[in-house]
């Protein structure tokens, strides 16, 4: 049966088909078998779950469960067709093409040896040689006769001709506009961002299954619920929020101290760093965004990876940056009215005070490993590294460098132009200001130690908090009277 032009009423409920993916190096269709969950709806899209194809997700109690793989097909565009056995009384020739089925689905390959046992070798896609059983090899069918699913929509026009009475005759062109593309068609599988409290730049796997426009899309995520936890959560995102899935790596060698990475974590994905090596193939990933830190697998894990100017780009693999001298440490005299820090406890979170010339810029998470005599701790960095690379820096440091780390105040709204705000960038926490706000929750900081302009994404920021008389203040949109006139912020506070 050819899949061009065939109607909605070819297809129900419970039939079995084929689905046409392309895999993450573009090169090699793929056909996946699924199986139709629901009928076509009007304008001719399919429902379907995959057979093979499975994504993980944790129950309440911690345990991990495979579900299958949903996703949604349009039948005009010729993604799918029927289910084809393969032939098991049929022999293949050195240098015939043939489908192989390898990992989960079927692949276009050229026999390239006839072993025993009714054995072959066959190269996929010109590059892979697998070795399979007779009965995952069957016949290549060409698909010219299905349509493209990337031709970009074509412009028509007809003419119509109306003569009147008085031989007056009026031309009317009838021409459909060019439709442009729509980067999420619905059935589209997305990552939707999250800045709701407690779930600040998290990404969740979803399906796009509506628009109102371009800056509106409806979302049905895979892994939230709704209140009851019956049905699969759907909201409108803004499209900002919105992303292609990235392509996956397999990361087979071990991810390195520092190493930026999503981690999976409350049915999402979190982005931290590894800060941690462990035995048993697993790490401590360290969130900055909620100054958390905790043990995941290697499974548990994938490079962090950024859609830049329509690319991915992971971040293992992004040209390195020459890195900044770290900051000196300085000391924040008493004065102004504030409270010295007493009573410091093994593991307490803390912030390490650094800064330029005197000048307080930059607050680094670390944790208190003990005291070494009097007014001095030993701490551990959470995100700076010794200078051979072994391990998590550690040094002694004066009770008048370090501060409790603020409480987080996770802010779902855009900041606003004056805003003070820390921006994590080099390991630590930056002290700055909005300069503009930008597009898709980016912003432009104003940096006054550098006197230099960097652009951040919101999840990257946090309102600046000043620790006063033992309390958290929230600094105001106002210059405080703390900034001296060359912009930094003075120790003496």
């Amino acid at each position: 049966m050819s899949t061009h032009g065939s109607c909605n009423h070819d297809f129900k409920k419970g039939d079995e088909i084929e689905v046409l993916r392309k895999t993450d190096d573009g090169d090699v269709p793929v056909w996946f078998p699924a199986t139709i969950m629901n009928s076509p709806s009007p304008e001719g899209t399919l429902h379907v779950k995959f057979t093979t194809l499975y994504m993980e997700r944790y129950s309440k109690d911690g345990r991990r469960k495979r579900k299958k793989i949903r996703d949604y097909v349009n039948v005009i565009n010729g993604v799918r067709r029927p289910v084809t056995q393969a032939e098991p009384h049929r022999c293949f020739a050195v240098g015939e093409e043939v489908e192989t089925f390898h990992e989960n689905g079927w692949r276009r390959g050229e026999v390239k040896e006839v072993l025993e046992n009714s054995m072959y070798k066959v190269v996929i896609g010109g590059a892979v040689e697998v070795v399979v059983e007779k009965s995952r090899v069957r016949i290549y069918r060409d698909r010219s006769s299905f349509p493209s699913t990337l031709d970009p929509p074509q412009e028509k026009s007809s003419h119509l001709v109306l003569q009147s009475n008085k031989r007056t005759k009026l031309r009317i062109v009838c021409k459909s506009k060019t439709l442009r593309p729509d980067p999420f068609p619905n059935g589209t599988p997305v990552e939707v961002r999250s800045y709701e409290e407690g779930y600040q730049g998290s990404w969740y796997a979803a399906m796009v299954v509506g628009s109102i426009d371009e800056t509106k899309i409806l979302v049905q995520y895979e892994t939230l619920k709704t209140d009851d936890e019956m049905q699969p959560l759907v909201e409108m995102a803004d499209a900002s929020n919105v992303r292609p899935l990235p392509p996956t790596i397999h990361r087979m060698d071990r991810f390195k101290m520092l190493e930026e990475v999503d981690a999976w974590y409350n049915d999402g994905w979190w982005v931290g760093h590894v800060s941690k090596v462990l035995g048993g193939l697993k790490y401590a990933v360290y969130f900055w965004i909620t100054n958390e830190e905790y043990e995941f697998l290697h499974s548990e894990l994938r490079p962090h990876q950024e859609l830049i100017n329509e690319k991915w780009v992971a971040s293992f693999l992004r040209p390195k940056l020459l890195e900044k001298p770290r900051p000196e440490k300085v000391k924040l005299q008493t004065g102004g009215g504030r409270t010295l820090m007493v009573g410091l406890l093994r593991g307490l979170k803390v912030e390490i005070a650094h800064g330029e010339n005197g000048f307080l810029t930059t607050w680094y998470p670390a944790v208190i490993l003990g005291p070494v005599n009097k007014g001095k701790y030993l701490v551990e960095y959470r995100t700076l590294k010794t200078t051979d690379n072994n391990g998590l820096l550690k040094e002694e440091v004066d009770v008048m460098s370090m501060r409790p780390c603020p409480p987080i105040i996770q802010s779902p709204n855009q900041f606003q132009v004056n805003d003070r705000v820390d921006a994590w960038d080099f390991n630590g926490w930056q002290m700055g200001q909005v300069f503009k706000t930008m597009k898709e929750f980016k912003y432009a900081v104003y940096f006054w130690a550098t006197k230099s302009v960097v652009e951040y994404r919101h999840d990257y920021l946090r309102l600046h908090q000043d620790f006063i008389d033992g309390a958290w203040l929230r600094a105001t949109t106002e210059a405080s009277s703390n900034v001296k006139e060359d912009g930094c912020f003075s120790c003496n506070i």
